[in-house]
């Protein structure tokens, strides 16, 4: 009992769900649903058993069948989890995309058994602006492939990407060719060898608050990117926009005393930091 009443108290702090809209043609289990996502997604306590049915029917005055057949839902897509005798708990837990040389962050995905889900959300050939030159070493109006997807795991909207490719090295794509890896669609036809990136802390705006489902201001992750061929010809640039909730980066730097600048390794071969 005791437990119940803490856990109706922290959801009460952050404010009351929205009532069911019972006159709406969604059902009431797939509005619950719509809500419970919402507070998977902010759960910090591992631990804590997740609302049972008989707290979900009180909560938005629904049915056990209701609450029950929300529950189901969520726990088939992994983003709750039930034991027999236990209960009910989150499952969600932080994504983490590996730099390594083959950037292959669909494998990465698949591995965790939450694979990736990309919707296309534009497949454009446009004319290069200011700011879409100056990403990919280009002349203003140069013609450029455009595409921006939605990455999403277990229906859970993680990342949007913005991707710039050169017209002349993509003249076949179609967009059914970028619902997997553009970059290995691309490796496949260019001698890459390079990729610089970059990451920074950023904060949602209009994009993120639309398809990332996330509050204005709130935090996100912000992969910038970069590939040349053996020309040192940019082959594709653009930037991907993360939860920083959701996901987290990782990078394994390899340490070795042969053929290193020595103004890079101390006397024991590390790194210096």
């Amino acid at each position: 009992m005791s437990e119940t009443l803490t856990s109706v108290a922290a959801l009460d702090a952050e404010g009351p769900f929205p009532p069911l809209d019972r006159a709406s043609p969604l059902p009431l289990y797939a509005q619950i649903k719509q809500r419970l996502i919402g507070l998977i997604l902010k759960w910090d306590q591992g631990d804590r058993r997740f609302f049972s049915d008989e707290q979900l029917c009180a909560m938005f005055s629904v049915s056990r069948d209701t609450a029950r057949q929300a529950v189901a839902e969520l726990v088939q897509e992994g983003l709750l989890t039930r034991s027999r005798g236990l209960g009910t708990f989150v499952s969600v837990r932080k994504l983490e995309e590996r730099f390594n040389p083959g950037m292959d962050f669909l494998n990465q995905w698949a591995a965790t058994g939450m694979p990736m889900q990309a919707t296309v959300l534009a497949f454009e050939r446009i004319a290069a602006d200011e700011t879409i030159a100056a990403s990919l070493e280009t002349e203003v109006g140069a013609p450029v492939l455009f595409i921006k997807r939605l990455r999403a795991a277990a229906r859970v909207p993680l990342a949007i990407d913005y991707r710039y490719l050169p017209a002349d090295l993509t003249a076949d794509w179609t967009e059914e060719a970028v619902h997997g890896s553009p970059l290995h669609r691309l490796w496949q036809s260019v001698d890459l060898k390079a990729g610089d990136f970059t990451i920074e802390a950023g904060v949602a705006g209009p994009q993120e608050v639309e398809y990332l489902h996330l509050s204005k201001g709130a935090p996100v992750l912000i992969r910038t990117l970069s590939y040349r061929d053996a020309t040192g010809r940019l082959a594709l640039s653009g930037h991907t926009v993360h939860r920083a909730d959701l996901v987290r980066y990782s990078l394994s730097v390899p340490l070795s005393r042969d053929g290193a600048p020595p103004a890079e390794m101390d006397r024991s071969g590390v790194h210096d930091d």
